[in-house]
């Protein structure tokens, strides 16, 4: 590999140094610079000084310098050499894009020489991880091109929200669909940038209601992505299929196939084989995961991403407790939704500590950061009758829906960033995986 002293222009350096002492609009131009941008140490510090001076409305110059200079290290040998740049800084003012770029350029391949420098030292420890190399470095080179980070005033920021709430108004930038009417009133759908957990204790229809979100956003036209560690592509097809058809799911599952079953699970394959949704079943770390979605991301497009369940997920950082690694999970998830400006459902599971009653915020927090990183928490539990939880007027549909083996779930939204907390039911039909919310008497 060659030597980092091939990343340098020293007459670039000078010739940019001496730009800014001259009179005019060479400052703008500068703006893009940073002293790490210069590969000598003395030029450093002297575009510091000088960057100081101009940032200030002050001009930059002989009389100027070496009181600023005196602020970032050895100002006497700096002095000089400042004196030999501004006698040769004739015709610095031409060509300062030019030196700008090529000093851009050249810091960024010293940084990507040193990226790749630790990557080679990396690898001959045998202790480490050929997977958690490649996702450090792949997450540090990516880091290089996209941190062109930039101050926005609150003009802009304002001008910027004022765009989004005219697009909202107009029906251009709504929310993606849950499915479920009251959830879409009252969170006004999944938006880009959150993260969406969803808790339940087991077997009570989170998987079931992470597809039906699933379906809902692809059937509107959303491209989602399907992250399941709890089922094989079968077992995840065989669901689909119940959700769309009329076919018995343990028919299915038995292979006791009637002869008119076929035309609905043909028509169901036909509608689901023209819907935008991909699936990862082999995914096992989350580091992995961020991984195929940037690439989902910057080849066809993602704008959900439904994670079965997160708990699941490992990591290629090794953590002494597991909910240090949950968290780990949590907050790269919530990184994922900001950084590929996605939405991400993330279904948790919830402990039995105070099993039989609605799952509370507190029992997320013993896993990890989920409560903080999340911006939405919706949790799910299948009530009594006679619980707090139920409408009065719902009970005796309890009744009768267990008769059809059907379940009624309370779901409350725990959290909400951006809206109230409040509590709703539906009816879920485990067998069709659909969830039907339940009509109110307006009056």
């Amino acid at each position: 590999m060659g030597a980092v002293s091939a990343y340098y222009n020293l007459e670039a350096e000078r010739a940019t140094i001496a730009a800014g002492m001259k009179r005019g609009g060479n400052w703008k131009k500068l703006q893009a610079l940073t002293a790490e941008d210069f590969y000598d140490a003395a030029h450093q510090r002297i575009f510091r000084a000088e960057q100081a001076l101009l940032s200030a409305g002050k001009p930059a110059d002989m009389a100027t310098m070496p009181a600023a200079m005196a602020k970032y290290g050895d100002a006497d040998a700096d002095m000089l050499v400042l004196m030999e740049i501004a006698r040769n800084s004739f015709g610095a003012e031409f060509g300062v894009d030019e030196n700008v770029r090529i000093l851009k350029d050249l810091h960024l391949r010293r940084m990507l020489h040193a990226e790749l420098e630790n990557a080679l030292d990396a690898l001959g420890d045998a202790a480490n991880e050929t997977e958690a190399i490649l996702e450090r470095t792949r997450q540090r080179l990516r880091d290089m091109v996209t941190t062109g980070h930039e101050w926005q005033n609150i003009s802009s920021v304002m001008l910027n929200t004022f765009k989004a709430l005219e697009r909202r108004a107009k029906g251009e930038d709504k929310g993606m669909p849950y499915g479920i009417a009251m959830l879409d009133k009252h969170m006004a759908g999944l938006h880009r940038g959150e993260l969406t957990v969803i808790g339940a204790r087991p077997a009570v229809g989170k998987s079931a209601l992470g597809a039906y979100i699933a379906i809902s956003a692809a059937a509107s036209g959303y491209r989602v992505g399907i992250c399941s560690r709890e089922m094989t592509d079968v077992q995840y097809g065989v669901r689909l299929l119940a959700n769309r058809t009329q076919v018995d799911p343990m028919r299915m599952r038995t292979g006791e196939i009637r002869d008119a079953d076929w035309e609905d699970i043909t028509e169901a394959l036909e509608h689901f084989g023209s819907q935008p949704i991909d699936f990862l079943f082999t995914t096992r770390n989350v580091e992995d995961l961020r991984m195929e979605v940037q690439k989902r991301v910057d080849s066809e497009g993602l704008d959900v991403l439904v994670v079965d369940y997160m708990q699941l997920l490992q990591t290629r950082e090794r953590f002494e407790k597991d909910y240090l690694r949950v968290g780990y999970v949590s907050k790269t998830l919530k990184d994922m939704t900001v950084d590929y400006n996605i939405a991400v459902v993330a279904l948790a599971q919830v402990g039995r500590s105070s099993d039989g009653d609605m799952p509370t915020l507190a029992e997320l927090r013993g896993s990890g950061d989920i409560e903080q990183d999340a911006d939405n928490v919706i949790f799910m539990h299948r009530p009594k009758p006679d619980e707090k939880y139920v409408d009065p007027s719902d009970r005796d549909l309890i009744r009768g829906l267990e008769m059809q083996k059907m379940r009624y779930i309370a779901l409350d939204i725990a959290k909400q960033r951006q809206g109230e907390t409040m509590t709703t039911s539906v009816i879920f039909d485990p067998a069709r995986m659909r969830f039907t919310g339940i009509a109110r008497d307006a009056g």
